[in-house]
């Protein structure tokens, strides 16, 4: 099935731009409840497979060596913004497992928060790996490549303890086989992983509720969760549709972007979990797409509906604040037969 119109950009009286994509929202038995386009559409989890990935740094043992705390399994599932409070959680995370940014194999990028940006430039300070928005999640698997054995030099490679570990990992919380996932890599250089839109919210309804999971399994997805459940603004920062999603949701719902347009979210109420992705990749119209997702698919009330009124389009207006259009959802969620 192909995608289907999720947003409309007008200008004027003409719609200028459409964001089209494919929805899926899953309960935890992995029962298929709302779809829109295609819920079988392979798409590549990007950064919204971290939760996943921070599991195994509990799994492995590393979070208990190391003494990390909620904060820290927190900044190791962030697609952080490079506000000082991220880059000193990465640089506390790194001091525990005995690590230096040189050790980091996730590249530099400036950061993604214009105020840590400028901070930097007035410093005349060249960004470093610290500022990838990634970097605690790099962190975290130096400390369980470490604890496993393995060539800490080559913790990203596939077929390393820690990288065989998260596989697994992916494969059980979203009900497939290893065989099903495809592998590519990652803007960070991590291994990346391809599932059926439909198996992403099975991943992120059992991360929300994961009480049917072996137990050892059911610790680290419990840990996980409420680490992003305490510390919402470590996960993202300034100005992310994540943080307020999970602010608004008062401890029910867990939200984590990724790259090309893609999102997850688990309601901790009901143990069901939303997949997104918009087929053009682009994130202007994310925010508005999720929110009415969430909001059909009855993981918002209207209260918290309310409160994330400013990331539903609404108008737009040009660099003079003259009035020249709007973004708008347009789509309506379909009951699974």
């Amino acid at each position: 099935m192909d995608a289907e119109l999720m947003v409309e950009v007008w200008r004027g009286q003409m719609v200028e731009s459409r964001h089209s994509g494919h929805v899926a929202v899953a309960d935890r038995s992995g029962k298929l409840l709302l779809v829109l386009g295609d819920p079988d559409r392979k798409i590549y989890m990007r950064s919204s497979a971290k939760p996943f990935q921070t599991m195994a740094v509990v799994m492995s043992g590393a979070a208990d060596h190391y003494g990390m705390t909620s904060a820290d399994l927190a900044i190791a599932t962030a697609s952080h913004t490079a506000e000082p409070v991220h880059i000193a959680q990465v640089q506390h995370v790194l001091s525990l497992v005995g690590k230096g940014v040189e050790d980091l194999q996730c590249g530099a990028h400036p950061p993604s928060d214009a105020e840590s940006y400028e901070e930097l430039r007035r410093q005349g300070i060249a960004p470093t790996s610290i500022h990838n928005n990634c970097s605690g999640k790099h962190a975290a698997m130096l400390g369980v490549a470490e604890i496993l054995g393995g060539d800490t030099s080559r913790y990203l490679d596939p077929d390393a303890p820690g990288q065989r570990l998260i596989r697994s990992i992916v494969a059980e919380m979203c009900s497939l086989t290893e065989a099903d996932i495809a592998i590519g890599v990652d803007g960070c250089s991590a291994p990346v992983f391809g599932v059926p839109l439909s198996a992403m919210a099975v991943g992120y309804a059992r991360l929300a509720d994961p009480q049917d999971l072996r137990p050892e399994l059911r610790l680290a997805a419990t840990r996980v969760r409420d680490a992003m459940m305490e510390h919402p603004y470590l996960i993202a920062g300034r100005n992310r549709v994540g943080v307020d999603i999970m602010r608004a949701g008062q401890g029910r719902l867990l939200a984590k972007t990724g790259a090309e347009a893609v999102f997850g979210v688990g309601d901790l109420a009901r143990g069901h979990g939303l997949a997104i992705k918009l087929d053009d990749g682009q994130t202007r119209g994310v925010a508005p797409a999720l929110v009415e997702s969430l909001r059909q698919a009855g993981f918002l009330e209207d209260t918290a509906a309310e409160e994330l009124k400013s990331w539903q389009g609404g108008t737009q207006r040009n660099f003079a604040g003259r009035e020249v259009g709007r973004v708008a959802a347009q789509f309506r969620l379909r009951a699974q037969a």
